[in-house]
């Protein structure tokens, strides 16, 4: 069987009978985890080994987890500062912002890893024009270029942990 392109969510901390035939409908290649799927790492990695089992080949695993405000798990994993903390890093020492933002990605993905997770939505590629409640401190700089060194970095600390990341 292969996997399909939509990826879908589960509604809770374990999988129901609506979300097993969901997750076995031929069109499912993958389901995205929130904050309301995590009550503690162990349940974290049950539930993403339950998910594994419906369909072979596995069901990809995602979440939108990027650190600050936006860092679905939290109970049990590192927190991880927002990432506009990097760019203000940036600011005072570039050396010193892309080896924290390599360090933030090896930290997210191993931990990811750790629990089942193949993919995370991140980093932010948006530009902090400073008139985004929403983006507000979950971009990492104001300047484009900046934003795709420090990506640039984040996204190598996670492949160094074996994490697929979507920018």
């Amino acid at each position: 069987m292969k996997l399909g392109p939509v990826m879908v969510d589960v509604g809770g901390l374990e999988l129901t009978p609506d979300d097993i035939e969901r997750l076995q409908h031929p069109q499912v290649g993958g389901v995205v985890l929130f904050a309301r799927n995590f009550a503690a790492p162990l349940q974290l990695i049950q539930l993403t080994h339950s998910i594994r089992e419906i369909r072979k080949p596995s069901i990809l695993i995602a979440v939108d987890h990027e650190g600050g405000r936006v860092q679905r798990f939290r109970h049990g994993f590192t927190p991880i500062p927002p990432m506009r903390s990097l760019g203000k890093l940036w600011d005072r020492d570039p050396a010193q912002a892309l080896a924290a933002a390599r360090g933030c990605g090896f930290v997210i993905g191993s931990e990811l890893q750790a629990h089942g997770v193949d993919i995370t939505f991140a980093p932010v590629l948006d530009v902090d024009y400073g008139e985004s409640s929403v983006i507000g401190d979950r971009a990492l700089h104001g300047d484009p270029n900046v934003i795709a060194v420090l990506a640039e970095a984040l996204q190598a600390g996670l492949n160094a942990a074996g994490m697929v990341s979507v920018g």
